[in-house]
């Protein structure tokens, strides 16, 4: 009867083994993705989104139109659904999530578009957005957030993040 305790345990230290192989594996491809896009200059960003709209058309079926704000977020929420299918149409043999990279920078130019926010960049860092306000700026990281969304996301988070990105952008108008 003692020998079901060490399979039982023997099953268990697997499953823990595959955990952490797997918690490390995520560390170390969020580590990976921070670096890629810390590489991201302002130059990069139009041809970054572009290349965006071409793949969700080409192996995505799905058209995005930058001049839509709402229908292009909708669509880039959308396809967040299904995380590996995204990954896989972006990937590249040295980068797997490679797509944080061109779908950053659509996110980013949605905002430039629609919310009037600015592209900025500081020496090793990834670009980030700026919004001037009456007593301030307020700033997004488009980059930053693709890689928040694969991991803690959930449906119509992308949609509200644009969102509020415009209604910083109509508020800083009122004042």
């Amino acid at each position: 009867m003692i020998w079901i305790l060490y399979i039982g345990g023997g099953f268990l230290a697997l499953f823990a083994a595959i955990m952490a192989w797997g918690f490390w594996h995520l560390g170390k491809s969020k580590r990976k993705a921070l670096e890629e896009i810390q590489g991201v200059e302002l130059a990069d960003i139009d041809s970054l989104a572009r290349e965006c709209v071409d793949v969700f058309d080409r192996k995505l079926g799905v058209r995005l139109n930058v001049e839509d704000c709402d229908a292009a977020a909708k669509n880039l929420d959308d396809a967040f659904r299904d995380k590996a299918r995204l990954k896989e149409s972006f990937a590249r043999d040295d980068f797997y999530w490679y797509f944080i990279k061109p779908v950053g920078a659509l996110l980013g130019e949605l905002l430039r578009r629609h919310a009037r926010h600015e592209w900025r960049k500081e020496n090793g860092e990834a670009p980030f957005m700026e919004v001037k306000l009456k007593d301030g700026h307020s700033e997004i990281h488009p980059f930053e957030k693709v890689i928040k969304h694969v991991h803690w996301g959930e449906p119509g988070d992308l949609i509200a993040y644009i969102a509020f990105a415009v209604t910083i952008e109509q508020a800083a108008d009122l004042e």
